[in-house]
């Protein structure tokens, strides 16, 4: 259940905690009138006459509540769709989801929404002479009055919030969480129960794609479960990969019509990739940050320099974790499912062929680059780390040819000989 809310669609909808705190707010409204109800007479009886609410005056109250948080509501969203609009231009598109599932943006405008649609309940329920009964719910009304209450701290919070969340500091280090976690999930102890799997031979059938999109979320252990005594799965689409309708989704043995169904169940297949399983995704929008930063429109070598180096956060424990298994076993050690990960080498390539054709020119960009090698070679294995060097070879070749002054370059070189090929020396951790 975990791992299908984490790729889950609801997870970075803005619609679905105001949802749910609107329909709160329903009940609680429902609730506390009932409550108001049993204690009509008993409530005239013990409040002191100040505490006492007129019709006239508790109108007045849910009027004035209800439409201020209301106004503020629609301020707060338009100030979330500007800070969007700035992050995605500057940083990059991808970055929108963040935002988007930002569980304090969501509190703070269900709140808000909620407090209004609580304050409309109550007030139909306000009765007047004119209405053949005098009922004023004190009670609800000074809810109304608490929940105002709560709308303006909430208010002053989500100034403080949103400032905070368009720093490049708090952007990096959300995208670098997500990032650390795919990685601990697919790569560190989580990943402990794999087991060594070779590829799916004498395959029965293929899986379809039900749909065109990218695969976003596998139910590793729904899968294996309901596989259990009925056969084998392959993943030929990984999270991240690209499918069209019709086209292999996954390769199985055993009862076709039943592991088709099984996969068809616990593979997801959405509109726009997460970094929930998808450990290449979320490097990417590192990357993408950095190159971003580097280009002319932004000019923030710094920014660059600093996303560069917290790629090591994510990168380095994928590569000092033994490389887990391809598969998944069953209570009876029967191999389910086949899914193989990214190698280290992958990784590598998917960061510094970005930065090479893109950031070679700036000095800063390369010498954050080289103790990012630097840290990867030292623990990574041979293959690795043999790409590590061929990928900083190439880094420093493409900064010559961008132009990059000799002295700069004859720096370079020295921290690749003392970052690089230093920590080829060193046992891998």
């Amino acid at each position: 259940m975990k791992t299908w809310w984490r790729g889950a669609q609801l997870r970075e909808s803005m619609w679905f905690v105001p949802g749910v705190m609107v329909v709160a707010a329903i009940v609680l409204a429902q609730g506390v009138i009932v409550l108001d109800l049993w204690l009509d007479s008993r409530t005239l009886e013990v409040l002191p006459d100040s505490f006492l609410l007129g019709v006239e005056g508790s109108r007045g109250i849910l009027v004035a509540i209800g439409g201020s948080v209301l106004a503020v509501a629609a301020t707060t969203f338009s100030i979330t769709m500007s800070v969007i609009a700035t992050a995605s231009s500057t940083y990059g598109p991808r970055l929108v989801r963040n935002f988007m599932s930002d569980r304090s943006n969501q509190r703070v405008l269900g709140l808000f929404v909620g407090t209004f649609v609580y304050c409309l309940m109550v007030l139909r329920r306000v009765q007047g002479a004119s209405d053949g009964i005098t009922f004023v719910p004190h009670v609800a009304v000074y809810g109304a009055l608490l929940l105002a209450l709560a709308s303006v701290a909430a208010l002053v919070y989500f100034l403080h919030h949103i400032s905070d969340v368009i720093q490049v500091a708090t952007l990096v280090r959300r995208v670098r969480a997500e990032l650390e976690s795919a990685v601990d999930d697919l790569y560190g102890d989580a990943a402990d129960d794999r087991v060594p799997a070779a590829a799916l031979a004498g395959a029965e059938a293929d899986v379809l794609a039900p749909r065109s999109g990218f695969v976003t979320l596998v139910d590793v252990p729904g899968l294996v479960r309901a596989a259990t005594g009925v056969g084998v799965a392959e993943l030929v689409a990984t999270p991240g990969t690209h499918v069209m309708a019709g086209e292999p989704l996954a390769r199985v043995s055993g009862d076709a019509e039943g592991m088709s169904r099984v996969v068809c169940d616990h593979v997801r297949v959405g509109d726009t990739r997460t970094p929930a399983q998808d450990v290449e995704f979320a490097v990417q929008q590192l990357v993408e940050m950095a190159v971003r930063a580097v280009s002319p429109s932004t000019n923030d070598p710094y920014t660059a320099r600093n996303v560069v180096e917290e790629l090591a956060c994510g990168l380095v424990p994928a590569m000092r974790h033994p490389a887990p298994g391809d598969g998944w076993a069953d209570d009876a050690g029967v191999v389910r499912l086949v899914w193989r990960l990214p190698s280290g080498a992958e990784l590598v390539d998917l960061v510094f062929d970005d930065l090479r054709l893109y950031a070679a020119g700036d000095p800063e960009v390369v010498k954050a680059a080289l103790r990012l090698a630097g840290r990867l070679a030292r623990v990574a294995g041979p293959e690795t780390a043999a790409r590590v060097r061929t990928q900083v070879d190439e880094l420093l070749a493409a900064a010559e040819r961008e132009g990059t002054s000799p002295f700069d370059l004859e720096r370079l070189r020295a921290s690749r000989d003392q970052l690089v090929l230093g920590a080829s020396d060193v046992d891998p951790m």
